[in-house]
């Protein structure tokens, strides 16, 4: 069976601290190479991927800064197959902030980069990809790809059915832990670890990772790791860190 790589660059959501980049994580198949977000973690590719040959897929989830930050060294990857760059509604303005004053210019790097925004429902893109509004502040869009494994990723979201369709009997299950053990604030919709494990086990997911921890609740790695002490059905959750890779 084909093998699929996953990395975690970025864990931390809001901002990079000692604890991690802000959310970047990398899909690499034999087709193709996925980048979910571009946050601080961004920075790391070039470093792990010297040349990319295959074709670069970048999803955004929103545009939240602590998503988008990472594309300010666009300029050092090397994405000899070109980069294509998807989103929800409002993806467009990325060519905006892609350019000066803030960065290189998508006209001046060396590879050829397409952006497009992204409908609701499945997606007729170089890979099946089904998309889904999540709940927060902003237009978010949560991604499911059906690889030769499922993946589906799902950050900055309070509980929706968003999850749910999308994390229907998902090989990996990504989603954010934004708030600490039984913290929970509607006006500022996010997951608590108890939340993100009860979706994952009404959608029948077979793996469960947790992501975008927020940088000032989880200040410290301990404190992500006494998520495996809360219960027995976090045993087998995977709690994300930087650099951490899964093979699937």
């Amino acid at each position: 069976m084909e093998e699929i790589t996953v990395i975690f660059h970025g864990t931390n959501g809001w901002y990079t601290s000692k604890t991690g980049y802000t959310t970047c994580i990398t899909i690499d198949t034999p087709d193709c190479f996925i980048i979910l977000d571009a946050g601080e973690g961004f920075t790391k590719i070039p470093d792990v991927y010297p040349s990319i040959q295959k074709p670069a897929l970048l999803f955004f989830s929103h545009f939240h800064l602590d998503h988008i930050s990472g594309l300010h060294t666009l300029a050092r990857c090397q994405f000899e197959g070109g980069l294509s760059i998807y989103g929800p509604p409002g993806a467009h303005m990325l060519s905006k902030f892609i350019g000066y004053p803030y960065t290189v210019p998508l006209s001046e790097l060396t590879y050829p980069v397409t952006i497009m925004e992204l409908v609701e429902g499945r997606c007729n893109l170089q890979i099946p990809v089904q998309t889904a509004f999540l709940v927060h502040n902003q237009p978010v869009f949560g991604y499911r790809f059906e690889l030769s494994k499922t993946i589906t990723f799902c950050t900055d979201t309070g509980p929706c059915e968003g999850i749910l369709t999308l994390g229907a009997d998902a090989d990996l299950l990504i989603t954010e832990c934004a708030y600490l053990p039984g913290q929970e604030n509607p006006g500022w919709p996010h997951l608590n670890p108890e939340v993100a494990v009860r979706l994952a086990t009404e959608a029948r997911a077979k793996r469960l990772a947790l992501v975008h921890f927020a940088a000032d609740l989880y200040a410290s790695l301990d404190q992500r790791s006494a998520i495996k002490n809360i219960g027995p059905q976090f045993s087998d959750v995977i709690i994300g860190m930087d650099d951490m890779v899964i093979k699937m």
